[in-house]
């Protein structure tokens, strides 16, 4: 269905644009014969519409018969027309851009003068006519580009299975008037783009866009985006049409649609020393959910992130895990803001969106726009079933009312002895009895069990792993052994927004909107709360400037608004800017609250272009909390005097109902003054939020003292060094609310860029954070007795010592005319991380690159597998430090001695080659500065993690002479895996390999490959001795390459490999030689055929034990006679057609059956 849309947006288009008089298919021509004209013929390409043709002679209207007569390709004038008149002719053609005429042969002459004769002999030649072109001047303004491809695959393990692929790209001028711009990429690849980079490729994606003086539109993927407005903001990912129409001032549009996802906003404080990931939920705090790629937002402390490992943060789409890069240090009060939409694993429903929005203007300066979207579940459709819900599961949702716990049917269902891996208990509990579900593993238990998070607290278990969860005790748990039903959802909102433009520097603008959000709509409980309004004006003028008696001493800007939203008021994305809590300092009991008045002022100030004065009042009523919100600020620019900055803000809030009264004084102020190359600048910073109730007093106070030295240019330097203090008290609850000492913090930071050294860059940035607490506060473990002290929702309530260290160094440089270049690369960073699990799930064979070999009893790669492998975090974090470091050495003699006039010189010039070293460590070493120091004996200790040692080297002789050349290869990777909770999935490797090898062209069409190579390879594995391997082993390869003629090429590889485990536990030792001809048919430009065949045997020399040749030995294969054959071709039909086929088949040794497999493609290219 998506292929067809760009085809009814076509029609659409050119239907649309037949209309009007200002359409590309009206007609108006003006002619003044110069002699007498008596006939006028239509252009080859203009199919008139005979109704709409209309004749002007001399500006009077000609008639039918009497002036003229309308022939088949022509008009007939009687009389005709006299030299000097004048002849106008309308008409309206038909919207195809077609000739008359097409023939597929066409016909010519050829004239031949034989030898010795006068007369010339005459040949008529019927060629024919390429159709390639025929057509290429239809729609000549597009720029076309893609590929369409059908395939079939089939075998003897798999069911045969059809595969399609569009890619195509269109954009231009359709005709005069009509732009169009078309994506449209369909693969069969639902994989998401990762979110490491500032920018997505997006993978599948439709679209199609036009554009006329009539109508604009998008079909597909519909990025529906509205940010002008208070109340009616909106952006989505969604698929369906969007239609754009204007007229004389007015616009209308409207928009149907499916969503892609929910929407989420989540708000959290940071944690001191956890650069991350923090883990997105779904609304009902559950952890399984996609987050669909490109739509978060992400603001730290107010201002807004961008995305990529180069900028502010990383995010995993598959999992919902975010996490800030080295440049965003995040502490235990870094305030985090993340809007998202995302795909439940609960989602049942389909959701459709419909929207419409008319734009106009009374007068120059008053316009108006009126929106309405609506977001509403399809209830009575169920993905994933063929029916919708049960009567019984419909009268639980009518009696859930809009509380999604609520709504749930048991998860637990008997299923006979040894088919499930849960058994139902009893148990005693603070002297009561209760009926538990106890985990026993497959094939133990009689009861199959789902669970579902319930929310923190809410529940009696907890997940040890995944599908496997364990009773701890009622409201002591997440999980109940519940199936929850999700609720179908019915979300409108209506929005006008009039704006009345009183001068240039003058505005007024009003916004009303009403919603009406229904969380269950099988439900009628609560629906008297459904509806809600909000009401926002402001008026604002700017860029005034004073007149005082004569005098102009400045200018200013100022505006006023007003806010009034109720509580039932439901947008259907973000209400309110980022950092609201803050802004107005919002307590507690009034967070989930939407209610909102509030009355603000601003003006600016500018008595000169380097001096800003700023002024901000406001008043805010929200469910019984008033506060009073003032702030003032003074902005000096750079000047001869320096710059700087001084912000005060003081906020008062009291609940009147609880008795509240809480202050809040903040102030920002910088200083800084240029002195040559440097910046001397003064930083300080300061808080106090002081919570007074009848019961005590609580709240905090910080002092951030700072001084920065911004480096100008000194020495090719750039940066700046910083170094800050930030002195942290509470209200002390058990001492009649006295400041007392809680934490220091001292944050040092360096960052420096070496520029205008030519071949050379170099950029460092290296921070250290420490935060030490009292004792007493570091003692308190009880987070009850935290809460008195502190308020979560602006204060990090981990109270205990961290330190954190960020650092990032690149370089790279090179020299004598490339003849030596290095890069290197170092980050450290504090993180958390979650162990993890491997989960093998089951799939179709060859759709897999995994098979569990029951020999082994373990699973082993295959590129025919019925098995992938999904890595999930257990969410149990805990802190670690990250370190990531690489160096690379490229070097080539040639490069520098192009002439070389010694002998070493010569020597020098014939050795190239480069060098690669990375560390990687993801560790709990309480000793972190052997780690930062790159103490490798340090490395892959008990507290890794993770960690990874690579060493590469090679070296060449003679690289460039093609006749003969040398290379001796080194490759060490010593891996420790310790992040599993299965220990049977942790294990240590380590690779070694040395190589020397030899290609040799013997003759212009014979070339050698000569390689010998000594392996060795050990595997350690502290829970399962029998998958520990040392291994050593010499091979010897040989490849050699005749290529016969221009369209044959025969290949032959041949090797030789013996090979010894010397573990106690796995002793086994094996020759295996491999036999492997290739022959390859080209014809170039047309077609090329490939032919190979593979022949392995494996033979054991020492076998005591008689065990099964493990994986890594005699690569990959069984004891015993291995074949594996394929054909493959390619063959272009036309130069725009390609036709692709391959066959192979594989006898191995150990399996049961010869497996053939078979495809077919064919792609055409436009």
């Amino acid at each position: 269905m998506k292929k067809l849309l760009f085809i009814v947006v076509f029609m659409a288009a050119g239907a649309l644009a037949a209309q009007g008089n200002s359409s590309p298919w009206q007609v108006d021509s003006t002619i003044v014969p110069g002699r007498p004209l008596r006939f006028f013929t239509f252009p080859d390409r203009h199919l008139p519409v005979k109704e709409s043709l209309e004749i002007y002679l001399n500006k009077r209207r000609a008639q039918p018969v009497l002036d003229f007569r309308l022939e088949d390709t022509r008009i007939r004038f009687v009389p005709p027309p006299q030299k000097g008149d004048t002849v106008r002719i309308r008409y309206r053609r038909y919207p195809i851009n077609l000739k008359r005429r097409y023939t597929l042969f066409k016909k010519d002459t050829l004239t031949r003068k034989e030898s010795g004769e006068i007369a010339a002999k005459k040949r008529v030649i019927i060629s024919a006519v390429d159709l390639g072109t025929a057509f290429e001047d239809f729609g000549s303004g597009l720029k076309k580009r893609g590929s369409i491809a059908r395939g079939v695959n089939i075998g003897s393990n798999r069911d045969l299975t059809l595969s399609s692929g569009l890619n195509l790209e269109l954009s231009g001028q359709l005709n005069e008037n009509i732009e169009i711009i078309a994506a449209l990429t369909d693969e069969t690849t639902p994989i998401q783009p990762e979110g490491n980079t500032q920018t997505l490729d997006e993978i599948d994606r439709v679209f199609v866009q036009f554009k006329s003086p009539v109508l604009d539109g998008t079909v597909g993927d519909i990025y529906y985006d509205v940010n002008t407005l208070r109340f009616g903001n909106l952006k989505r990912k969604l698929q369906g049409i969007n239609l754009s129409g204007k007229y004389k001032g007015h616009r209308l549009e409207l928009t149907g649609a499916t969503t892609r996802g929910l929407i989420k906003r989540q708000i959290f404080i940071g944690r001191e020393g956890n650069q991350g990931p923090y883990q997105l939920t779904g609304n009902n705090g559950e952890r399984e959910i996609i987050v669909l790629a490109g739509t978060e937002q992400v603001w730290l402390d107010g201002q807004k992130m961008s995305r990529g490992e180069s900028n502010d943060y990383v995010i995993e789409y598959g999992n919902g895990e975010i996490r800030f890069t080295n440049k965003r240090l995040i502490t235990g009060e870094s305030r985090i803001e993340v809007d998202f939409e995302f795909f439940p694993a609960g989602q049942k429903f389909n959701r459709d969106a419909y929207g419409a929005t008319y734009e106009g203007a009374l007068g120059s300066g008053l316009s108006y726009s009126l929106r309405y979207f609506r977001e509403s579940d399809s209830k009575e459709r169920l993905l994933g079933r063929e029916s919708g819900f049960t009567s019984a599961e419909k009268e639980v949702l009518r009696r859930a009312g809009n509380d999604p716990f609520r709504a749930f049917v048991s998860g637990a269902s008997e299923v006979g002895a040894g088919k499930g891996r849960y058994i139902r208990a009893d148990t005693l509990y603070a002297d009561s009895l209760y009926r538990i579900y106890k985990y026993v593993g497959r094939g133990g238990g009689d009861y199959r069990v789902s669970f579902s998070y319930v929310g923190r607290g809410n529940g009696s278990y907890t997940r040890d792993r995944l599908g496997q969860y364990r009773w701890i005790g009622p409201s002591r748990g997440d999980y109940e052994p519940v199936k929850l039903l999700p609720l179908p959802q019915d979300h409108q909102l209506a929005d006008l927004d009039v704006k009345w433009r009183i001068d240039e520097k003058t505005d007024f603008k009003a916004e009303y909107a009403f919603s009406r959000f229904d969380p269950n709509t099988f439900s009628a409980l609560d629906n008297s709360r459904n509806n809600g309004q909000a009401l926002f004006m402001r008026y604002k003028t700017r860029d005034r400037q004073i007149a005082l008696f004569g005098l102009r001493p400045g200018r200013f800007t100022a505006d006023i608004s007003a806010t009034y939203v109720d509580d039932r008021f439901q947008s259907l994305d973000r209400l309110n800017k980022p950092d609201y809590q803050r802004y107005w300092n919002v307590l507690n009991d009034n967070l989930d609250t939407r209610e909102e008045k509030s009355l603000q002022f601003n003006g600016s100030y500018f008595p000169t272009e380097n001096i800003n004065l700023r002024l901000n009042g406001g008043l805010l009523n929200k469910a019984g909390q008033r506060t009073r919100r003032v702030n003032s600020a003074l902005e000096m620019r750079k000047s001869s005097w320096g710059r700087g900055e001084v912000d005060f803000t003081y906020l008062r809030s009291r609940q009147e109902n609880r008795q509240i009264d809480n202050t809040w004084r903040r102030l920002q102020s910088e200083y800084g003054y240029g002195l040559g190359g440097f910046e001397p600048q003064l930083i300080y910073r300061f808080e106090n939020r002081r919570n007074q109730t009848p019961a005590l007093v609580n709240g905090f106070r910080y002092d951030d003292v700072g001084l920065r030295l911004n480096i100008l240019d000194w020495w090719r330097i750039k940066g700046f060094a910083q170094y800050q203090t930030r002195y942290d008290q509470v209200y002390d609850v058990e001492r009649q609310g006295r400041l007392t000492p809680q934490s220091v913090a001292r944050t040092a930071r360096l960052h420096f860029e070496l520029t205008g050294v030519p071949r050379t860059a170099l950029t460092v940035d290296v921070l250290r954070r420490q935060k030490v607490f009292e004792e007493r506060f570091k003692n308190i473990r009880v987070d009850t007795l935290k809460l008195l002290y502190a308020d979560a929702t602006v204060q990090d309530t981990v109270w205990q010592d961290n330190a954190t260290n960020l650092a990032d160094v690149t370089f790279s440089h090179s020299r004598w005319k490339n003849a030596l270049r290095i890069n290197a690369k170092y980050r450290i960073s504090t993180d958390q991380t979650a162990l993890r699990e491997k989960v093998y799930i089951k799939v179709e064979p060859g759709r897999g690159n995994l098979r569990f070999d029951t020999d082994l009893q373990e699973y082993v790669p295959d590129p025919d597998g019925d098995y992938v492998l999904f890595i999930v975090s257990s969410g149990r974090f805990e802190p670690v430090t990250r370190l990531n470091s690489a160096l690379r050495l490229t070097y080539d003699g040639a490069a520098w001695w192009r002439k070389p006039g010694h002998w070493w010189q010569v020597i020098l010039k014939n050795l190239s080659g480069n060098s690669y070293l990375r560390a990687d460590e993801e560790t709990r070493e309480p000793d972190v500065a052997s780690i930062y120091l790159l103490n490798l004996s340090r490395f892959q200790g008990a507290y890794t993690l993770r960690g990874a040692l690579v060493f590469d080297q090679d070296l060449y002789i003679m690289k460039r002479n093609r006749a003969l050349n040398f290379r001796i290869q080194y490759r060490y990777r010593d891996d420790r895996f310790n992040q599993f909770l299965d220990a049977a999935d942790n294990e240590d490797r380590l690779n070694v390999e040395r190589a020397l090898r030899m290609d040799w062209r013997i003759i212009p069409a014979l070339k050698s490959q000569t390689e010998v190579r000594g392996r060795f390879v050990t595997r350690n594995s502290r829970s399962n001795v029998m998958r520990n391997r040392n291994i050593s082993g010499l091979l010897a390869t040989e490849k050699i390459t005749w290529r016969l003629n221009k369209r044959w090429e025969a290949r032959l590889e041949t090797e030789y490999g013996r090979e010894e485990n010397r573990t106690d536990n796995y002793p086994l030792s094996l020759w295996y030689g491999l036999f492997k001809p290739q022959l390859n048919f080209i014809i170039p430009g047309k077609a090329r055929l490939s032919l190979n065949y593979e022949y392995q045997t494996v033979r054991l020399l020492d076998n005591p034990l008689n065990l099964t040749v493990p994986y890594e030995m005699a690569r990959g294969r069984k004891e015993g006679l291995s074949q594996r054959w394929q054909a493959r071709m390619e063959y272009n039909i036309t130069k725009n057609v390609l036709f692709n086929f391959s066959y192979s088949g594989r006898n191995d040794a150990g399996l049961s059956r010869v497996i053939h497999t078979g495809q077919a493609e064919v792609r055409a290219y436009f």
